[in-house]
């Protein structure tokens, strides 16, 4: 029975000393994602492709704003003068432009962030594949997320520029390489 009870004491403590030699021998590096997202020449310009698709989208937003605006104060003006059958007609078609503008919202907020997921995916396969490339060439065991509730770290550690780099040689992450024509 005791030399039962000192085996198990002797495979305690070199499971205890295995696992110290192991985390002494772990190598770990810490990326920033975000940062190279928004750094990157090809997260920058899938930003400025969002940016300019915001931008019409905008625009077309607005026109059916002010086409509501003014069937509004066309509503106001003549609210006294006209009769309740022609009130109803334009009270009618102030509520078709504020549904439509709404839905037109809708869409355009869905469309955006599908668009926003889409393009961020391609940057992140080239993040992913420039990962790949220095956790090989640095046989990395284990790399951390900095966002993913990582305190503090030795700046040794952290690889993100040199990914960053790498992607920015890598032409074909940009999305506009991928989409042709801006994708419309």
């Amino acid at each position: 029975m005791r030399k039962a009870g000192i085996i198990l004491v002797v495979a305690a403590a070199a499971a205890v000393f295995a696992g110290t030699s192991l985390a002494e021998g772990l190598r770990v590096a810490v990326i920033d994602v975000n940062k190279i997202l928004n750094d990157s020449d090809a997260g920058q310009a899938a930003k400025k492709k969002m940016e300019a698709r915001y931008e019409e989208l905008k625009k077309t937003i607005d026109v059916k704003q002010e086409e509501a605006r003014k069937i509004k104060e066309e509503l106001d003006k003549q609210k006294v003068m006209v009769g309740k059958e022609k009130l109803k007609e334009k009270e009618d078609a102030l509520q078709a432009k504020i549904n439509e503008l709404r839905q037109l919202t809708q869409e355009g907020e869905r469309e955006m962030q599908t668009r926003q997921g889409e393009l961020t995916r391609e940057v992140l396969k080239s993040v992913e594949a420039k990962v790949d490339v220095v956790v090989k060439a640095d046989k990395l065991d284990l790399v951390l997320e900095k966002s993913a509730g990582v305190v503090h770290v030795n700046e040794s550690l952290d690889i993100t520029q040199r990914v960053l780099k790498m992607v920015n040689e890598d032409k074909t992450a940009a999305p506009e390489k991928k989409e042709g024509n801006g994708g419309k």
